[in-house]
């Protein structure tokens, strides 16, 4: 049995080693399933990442029980993240949970006010042992309407926030903007590389690429060279399993078992998530990664409500 482990070590590891860790959101069991089957195969490490969004639809336990019961059965280590935290009171009751990596997400507050939070939520989350991620610059939602290359400049992380962010802050990975955009379904933007390779002489931790389903794949490699070690996959998945039942029902319009179409979305969910994992460049490390986090004391698998949180 494998437990949940910690993302601190795995991204340090992808990032000094030049390839990237596969972060994929999961909103149901299906999608948790594909996640976990397809890094089995590739035998990669993997996160898997769930959202307020996801959180309100399906409750951190729920969600966390599902993701922890299949790391608990894979031979591959896996993590549970919190992704897009925004309220408080939703980051302590994943961190109670058990969640094993967690993310504050603060970039649409006043610089300082997110440098503040930031750092008490760190403090929290470091208390116990868990790795915080934190975001600097704004990553546009792409279902608003497009931006043009002048508005999108707005949005972009500066090496020099960057810096004083992450130094002022203590977090163990940073999300930052460079061009990418949230719910994109088409594959389409490029990456700002000078910037990415600009912060990360300055930042030493690992960077977070966020948007990741509408970036083009040659992209995403000269990101993930320029500093980029954690890559989030949402919108792809979504669309993959969506499209995957509509084809079902088209084929079967009288069909009522969820089991069915539920399977096949899986499969399709699971598909996607193997391509990206390859592009990522994560196949077969799953041994070399669990090897580095056996040098620290990176096993989260005690009860979760034992943890003495620090608030």
């Amino acid at each position: 049995m494998m437990p949940l482990v910690d993302s601190k070590a795995m991204l340090i590891y992808a990032q000094k080693n030049g390839f990237a860790i596969g972060a994929f959101n999961a909103n149901n069991m299906e999608v948790a399933q594909a996640i976990v089957s397809a890094a089995e195969e590739e035998q990669a490490p993997v996160i898997v990442q769930i959202s307020e969004g996801a959180i309100k639809y399906a409750g951190e336990h729920c969600m966390f029980s599902i993701v922890k019961s299949l790391a608990e059965r894979a031979t591959v280590p896996i993590v549970c993240h919190l992704d897009h935290g925004v309220n408080y009171d939703t980051i302590i009751k994943c961190l109670r949970t058990g969640y094993t990596s967690l993310m504050f997400d603060g970039s649409s507050l006043p610089f300082e006010e997110n440098i503040k939070i930031t750092k008490e939520i760190a403090k929290i989350a470091h208390s116990v042992g868990i790795p915080l991620e934190g975001e600097i610059g704004r990553i546009p939602d792409a279902a608003k309407g497009p931006l043009s290359p002048e508005e999108m400049k707005k949005y972009l992380t500066t090496p020099e926030e960057a810096k004083e962010f992450f130094e002022s802050t203590g977090v163990d990975s940073l999300a930052v903007a460079v061009g990418s955009a949230h719910r994109m379904k088409v594959q389409s933007a490029s990456l700002d590389i000078e910037r990415i390779a600009k912060i990360r002489e300055v930042v030493n931790a690992p960077l977070v690429l966020h948007g990741a389903s509408g970036v083009l794949d040659d992209s995403i490699k000269e990101a993930i060279k320029a500093g980029i070690a954690k890559i989030n996959f949402a919108t792809e998945l979504n669309k993959a399993y969506t499209e995957a039942l509509k084809q079902k029902f088209a084929q079967e319009p009288e069909l009522v078992d969820v089991r069915k179409y539920g399977e096949f979305g899986r499969q399709k969910v699971k598909e996607v998530v193997q391509e990206k994992i390859r592009l990522l460049c994560s196949s077969g490390k799953a041994k070399e990664v669990m090897n580095e986090i056996a040098k620290g004391n990176y096993d989260f698998s005690g009860d979760a409500t034992e943890r003495e949180i620090v608030e």
